[in-house]
């Protein structure tokens, strides 16, 4: 690295090895670290070039590519070449707004129902950070009304952020539940909705009580359980 690489930031690198792509290619994500050694968190600094304009699809929103692929749909504003952006007028959401946005939503993340310094079904050693993310993002005019604001963890916040689509529409997100299988599931999103998040049911609630138990007391726990529920079973 020289001496001008040094004074150039992450964000500038990323978007100067994407643009070397260029737009209709792809790229996985082990070649962008490879292309920018020596920074982390450069997949962080490839989403912030959305607010610039820049549209990289990954496998979430693109089907046809695999989990560690992106395609470059549009390079935007060209930072690399010293293009300055435009200010997108985007606000710091303050500490008093935060905490009743957290209060507001129980400090339970709005889209996948876990809590505040609490461990996640699939990471149990991960603890829960919330931050507060848009219902409808700034970049498609989504304001910092607290209608438009809602608790989210970290990791969903990550992942909605990947997401280069358009907002849904009431007209879509209503047929999707609709279409629902079983009256059982279509009852339990209503329930969600009523409640204005994601709840977890009582078997997931049992399971992450019993992921949190040390090891020795999750074992006597199961064999105690399966005694039951095995027995019930071969009666």
């Amino acid at each position: 690295m020289t001496q001008g690489d040094v004074r150039r930031s992450s964000k500038v690198l990323v978007a100067e090895y994407i643009s070397s792509v260029g737009e209709g290619n792809k790229f996985t994500k082990l070649e962008l670290y490879k292309a920018v050694p020596d920074f982390s968190q450069v997949d962080r600094r490839m989403r912030d070039l959305r607010e610039c304009g820049w549209v990289i699809d990954n496998y979430k929103v693109n089907p046809s590519l695999k989990p560690d692929e992106y395609l470059v749909q549009k390079l935007g504003v060209r930072i690399d070449l010293g293009e300055r952006p435009i200010s997108s007028g985007r606000r710091t959401i303050g500490g008093a707004k935060r905490r009743r946005i957290f209060e507001r939503d129980g400090n339970l993340c709005s889209i996948c129902g876990v809590s505040a310094g609490g461990s996640y079904p699939d990471a149990p050693d991960r603890r829960a950070v919330l931050t507060i993310g848009h219902i409808h993002a700034v970049a498609h005019g989504g304001l910092d009304d607290d209608s438009n604001l809602r608790a989210e963890c970290q990791r969903c916040n990550d992942e909605a952020r990947d997401n280069t689509t358009p907002p849904l529409s009431y007209e879509n997100v209503l047929s999707h539940a609709r279409n629902i299988g079983s009256k059982k599931e279509k009852a339990r999103l209503l329930s969600w909705m009523i409640a204005q998040r994601r709840t977890p049911d009582d078997v997931e609630r049992v399971f992450l009580e019993w992921r949190q138990l040390p090891r020795d007391q999750r074992e006597r726990l199961m064999a105690a359980f399966s005694t039951q529920v095995l027995g019930s079973v071969e009666g």
